[in-house]
C-alpha cells in the first residue's frame, strides 16, 4: 500500500512515516505538512493507494481543502479526513465532499490501518459514535411523536 500522510503536526507525520511503514511489510508512507505539499508530493507518486489529509492543516480551508485535493491531484486514491474532532461538520457533509472516511486523531494505530485497507478495498469508514450524535441532533428537530413514528 502506497499511502499519504498529510499532517500538519510534525510528529503526527514523524509516527506515520515510521511506525506504520515499520509495522506493515506492504506499507510504503510519503508525508507532508500542507495542502499545497500533499498536492505537489502525490503528484509525483507513481502509485498512490490511499491519501489522509488532517483538517487542521492551515490551508486546508475545511472541506473546500479536499475538493481542492481531488481536482488537483493526478491519482484516484480514496481520501481519509483526520481531526481532533468533527464538531463543525456532520458524516453526510464530509462524504458528500467526496471523503471516503473520517479518522479522529486518537485512532489505534492497528485501526488505522484497517480502516486504510478498508477504503482501498472501496468501502467507506465513519465512527460510530459521530453517526450516533448525528441521529441525537437530527432528532433535536422532531417532536416526540414523530421521532416515536420513526
Amino acid at each position: 500500500m502506497n499511502i499519504h500522510f498529510a499532517y500538519a503536526n510534525s510528529l503526527s507525520r514523524n509516527f506515520a512515516r515510521h511506525h506504520l511503514a515499520g509495522s506493515e511489510s506492504d506499507i510504503s508512507v510519503t508525508t507532508s505538512g500542507s495542502l499545497a505539499a500533499a498536492i505537489e508530493a502525490t503528484n509525483t507518486l507513481e502509485t498512490l493507494d490511499a491519501v489522509m489529509l488532517d483538517m487542521q492543516m492551515p490551508d486546508m480551508n475545511g472541506l473546500q481543502g479536499l475538493r481542492n485535493f481531488q481536482h488537483s491531484c493526478r491519482h484516484k486514491a480514496p481520501i481519509a479526513l483526520t481531526a481532533a474532532s468533527m464538531d463543525t461538520l456532520s458524516s453526510d457533509n464530509i462524504m458528500g465532499a467526496g471523503a471516503a472516511a473520517f479518522l479522529p486523531y486518537d485512532m489505534e494505530p492497528d485501526a488505522l490501518v484497517t480502516v486504510l485497507r478498508l477504503i482501498i478495498a472501496g468501502e467507506s469508514y465513519m465512527p460510530a459514535a459521530m453517526r450516533t450524535r448525528q441521529d441525537r441532533d437530527k432528532q433535536l428537530y422532531l417532536t416526540r411523536r414523530e421521532q416515536d413514528m420513526l
